[in-house]
């Protein structure tokens, strides 16, 4: 025994010290993952395991079994005709998004290829989307969200099991040193293998489509959180200050407020424009400003002198088309002051409800517009602002009058944006036409049918034949994809 525990125990402090190794070059997290794995291979040794219904599996998963739900799921699935018809409709939503998706890698694939030197490599921490390791997500915010959307996911798939008349075996999640990296709901192997493909498909659907459902519904709650704040200045900002033009050079800085303009009080940007909108290049105006809050959240208040350049002859400038000029209505003396980002202070919460914000259009097609992308676009907003929903001072400009008080209605806002986020990723993460995500399964079926139907011209082809040719060609477009995406991280870094 003991000469069988020494070659084991050197393999695992061999795996320590390159972890170490990579860990201090990368991330932390690696040392983690394999410190995370030995401890489960002594759960796993000692039967523990077992006791508690979990699996390894891909070496450093765990995977826990419950059958916790059961009957909240039957009761759930009833209503089996008007599931159905919710899985055929979610069917049809995620083939066209699985679609997109597909597209939208292959274009990534194809300009990184053609321009891999202008992509600012991602660092290791960026590419783990593991909230608390991530720099985009954080740790408790991520979580409660990830959580929230793979309970949904997974339900969505048990809810179309059940509706079909399959069985589920179990739930469970599966879990990364304690953080939980997915979730499952296990139906019985043969039924599902065995259902008719329409059905099957529908169930593999049934996850990725009802987190895009939700993802919808938890953005409209959020935007209605988002319209209750209301701006803690009134007056406008500029995001970025233009090098050598008049607010550079009168020494205003991004994200100072401006309140008064020539003594008029600013309330917003409409105000600011309407200002800007009657004077004209050349004219001097003095601007009260408060400067950015300092760690006690005060505020200076003073003010700027400055002479108003010309916006044409700034175009011009830059070299822009006389003819595009004047396309956006830009004449010769017009004021221009030299900033980027023009806003009003509750812009932060206008861009997070986006077309259901009071300040937007409510004409029906951007509306419709709006409310299908702005989901999408919410994707971004941790990127950019470093982990945050909006930009550090945004939240600073805003307050609330609500009777949750300020501090509630973020608490508010931060779950509702988060569950958003974590849906949206989730539901087009699992329609990449990949195996083993649903999108992968999804596609293979797909090739089932098509083949099927294209054997019909053929007497002497085979169903085994069909099946296997379906699989074949999955599995390789599954590996062409993933060649795919790793070249998408990996050549900018590498070059």
């Amino acid at each position: 025994m003991q000469a069988e525990e020494t070659p084991s125990r050197f393999r695992e402090l061999t795996f320590i010290v390159i972890a170490s190794i990579i860990a201090i070059q990368i991330h932390w997290s690696v040392l983690g993952i394999v410190v995370w794995y030995i401890l489960l291979k002594r759960l796993e040794a000692q039967g523990i395991l077992d006791k508690w219904d979990a699996t390894r599996v891909l070496g450093v998963i765990l995977m826990v079994r419950t059958n916790r739900g059961q009957k909240a799921l039957d009761f759930i699935s009833k209503p089996r005709k008007a599931w159905r018809v919710f899985g055929e409709i979610g069917l049809w939503t995620c083939r066209f998004i699985s679609a997109f998706v597909l597209i939208f890698f292959v274009l990534a694939f194809i300009g990184t290829i053609m321009n891999p030197t202008e992509i600012e490599p991602a660092s290791p921490s960026e590419i783990v989307l593991i909230p608390g390791v991530s720099p985009t997500i954080p740790l408790v915010w991520g979580l409660v969200g990830l959580i929230v959307a793979l309970v949904i996911h997974e339900y969505g798939h048990g809810i179309l099991t059940r509706a079909h008349g399959m069985r589920v075996r179990s739930f469970g999640l599966l879990i990364l040193g304690l953080i939980p990296i997915g979730a499952f709901a296990e139906p019985e192997g043969r039924e599902i293998m065995r259902a008719p493909r329409r059905e099957r498909q529908r169930v593999f659907a049934a996850g990725p489509a009802i987190n895009i459902y939700g993802a919808f519904i938890f953005f409209i709650a959020m935007a209605l959180v988002a319209n209750t704040l209301t701006p803690a200045i009134n007056g406008v900002h500029a995001e970025g200050i233009i090098d050598e033009q008049p607010a550079s050079e009168a020494g205003l800085q991004p994200w100072e407020v401006i309140t008064h303009a020539n003594g008029t009080i600013m309330d917003d940007r409409n105000d600011f424009t309407s200002f800007l909108d009657s004077h004209q290049a050349g004219d001097n105006i003095t601007l009260t400003v408060l400067t950015i809050a300092d760690s006690e959240g005060e505020r200076q208040q003073r003010d700027i002198n400055l002479t108003l350049a010309d916006q044409y002859q700034y175009q011009l400038d830059l070299g822009t088309d006389p003819q595009i000029i004047a396309a956006y209505g830009i004449e010769e003396g017009d004021a221009f002051l030299g900033v980027m980002g023009l806003s009003s202070n509750d812009a932060g919460a206008n861009e997070l409800a986006g077309p259901l914000s009071s300040s937007a259009s409510k004409d029906p097609i951007p509306l419709a517009v709006g409310l299908a992308i702005q989901p999408l676009k919410l994707i971004f907003n941790p990127i950019d602002n470093k982990g945050e929903i909006m930009h550090e001072q945004e939240l600073q400009l805003l307050d609330s009058e609500t009777f949750l008080g300020l501090e509630g209605t973020m608490i508010l806002l931060h779950l509702l944006f988060w569950i958003t986020w974590m849906n949206v990723l989730l539901g087009f993460a699992n329609l990449i036409p990949i195996l083993p995500f649903d999108g992968g399964h999804l596609l293979r079926d797909r090739l089932h049918d098509y083949f099927a139907f294209f054997a019909k011209f053929f007497p002497n082809s085979h169903p085994i034949n069909v099946q296997n040719t379906a699989h074949k060609i999955s599995s390789m477009s599954s590996l062409i994809l993933m060649g795919m995406m790793i070249l998408i991280v990996a050549l900018p870094m590498l070059i």
